[in-house]
């Protein structure tokens, strides 16, 4: 003979004292009902969720309790139960049981263990709704006491108050993440106003220098601005690719600087995240050198070869003047010395190689591939 023993309620959704009951005629209040118990179980990511230890500690703890060879921490979704954790079968999930007189489970129980022992205990959410269900099960027919019962019980609140953690701590992520992004916004504003600023007062400098390094000093911040707002956008990751990155930058740079800038480079490749605003703004100071000196188009091109990643800027002037190098005296304006530093902080090297057009003026910094 069967013998199931269930707690008194079913698993439809356990509706608090102070609502109004619906009458088991009423589908729509019914199925209203059910779909806020889903609600209730959504929240707290468990359906189809990889196994945990902390939940997998609990069923074979319950198994051992009760001496039973099966245990299981199940989820209830429209229409199956999801095993989160499943001590003694490979089962992970079923199909849901609809007879309100026994368990959610009692499909596959009659399937599985027809002359065997079953006692389970609902999960509930703190508004009441049944979301899960605490099993242990036997081949053997057997029976239970009360201080088995409350065994059970108290398990399955660890359960729940595992769930009520876990969902307070994705609350608290929750805040953060909004905190961050407002913070990142206002960073953002912060920077183009600094930005701003510098620009207008590069209009009433006293000298057309003041007026041109206000200028430079202006774009550097707005590209500062546009490297936090990559990172913004992609937090959660350790490498970035950077053509893509370059492309928008350099979208940018043309309508400011005015002047016609292309990007080369394969579009996959990465660099480290703590790389990018270095390379953002070597690209910002040789592409304003390039425009400034050169003429032409202005080519930035990124690769990587023999362990090295190459960044290059050509424009199509008429190249450097003899004797230049980026160490002498020629090198020394606040331009170059900024991409050296930055160059130094990529372990990298500056140098000025051959044009590949054979014409203009080429700028290149070397570094290492991490």
């Amino acid at each position: 003979m069967l013998r199931l023993v269930t707690p008194t309620q079913d698993f439809r959704p356990n509706v608090p004292a102070t609502a109004p009951m619906a009458r088991p005629e009423d589908e729509a209040a019914r199925a209203g009902l059910e779909a806020t118990r889903l609600a209730a179980v959504e929240r707290y990511g468990v359906l189809d969720a990889a196994p945990e230890l902390a939940f997998d500690r609990i069923t074979a703890l319950t198994a051992e309790l009760f001496q039973a060879p099966v245990a299981i921490i199940g989820f209830i979704g429209s229409d199956r139960v999801f095993f989160k954790s499943h001590h003694g079968t490979t089962e992970t999930e079923v199909r849901r049981g609809t007879d309100p007189s026994h368990s959610v489970l009692a499909p596959w129980i009659r399937d599985n263990y027809k002359h065997g022992f079953h006692a389970g205990v609902p999960l509930d959410s703190p508004d009441g709704y049944a979301i899960g269900t605490l099993s242990v099960i036997d081949r053997r027919p057997r029976r239970i006491d009360e201080q088995h019962m409350r065994r059970l019980r108290a398990l399955a609140g660890i359960v729940t108050d595992e769930l009520a953690m876990r969902l307070a701590a994705r609350r608290v992520l929750v805040q953060a993440d909004i905190m961050k992004a407002e913070v990142d916004h206002r960073v953002m504003n912060s920077l183009q106003f600094v930005s701003s600023l510098l620009q207008l007062q590069s209009r009433h400098g006293a000298s057309t220098e003041t007026r041109q390094q206000l200028l430079a000093a202006a774009h550097r911040v707005r590209a500062v601005a546009r490297t936090h707002r990559v990172f913004s956008a992609d937090e959660t990751r350790g490498r970035l690719p950077i053509v893509p990155h370059l492309r928008e930058l350099c979208g940018e740079l043309a309508g400011i600087l005015d002047a016609e800038i292309g990007v080369v480079g394969a579009p996959e490749t990465s660099v480290p995240k703590d790389q990018v605003l270095a390379i953002g703004l070597i690209v910002n100071e040789l592409a304003a050198n390039a425009r400034k000196h050169g003429a032409g188009r202005i080519t930035v091109s990124f690769g990587l070869s023999g362990g090295e990643h190459e960044l290059a800027v050509t424009d199509e002037g008429h190249g450097l003047p003899a004797g230049f190098s980026t160490a002498g005296p020629a090198g020394h304006g606040l331009g170059m010395k900024v991409v050296r530093a930055l160059a130094a902080q990529l372990k990298g090297r500056l140098s000025t190689p051959p044009p590949p057009a054979g014409g203009g003026t080429c700028v290149a910094v070397s570094f290492p591939a991490a």
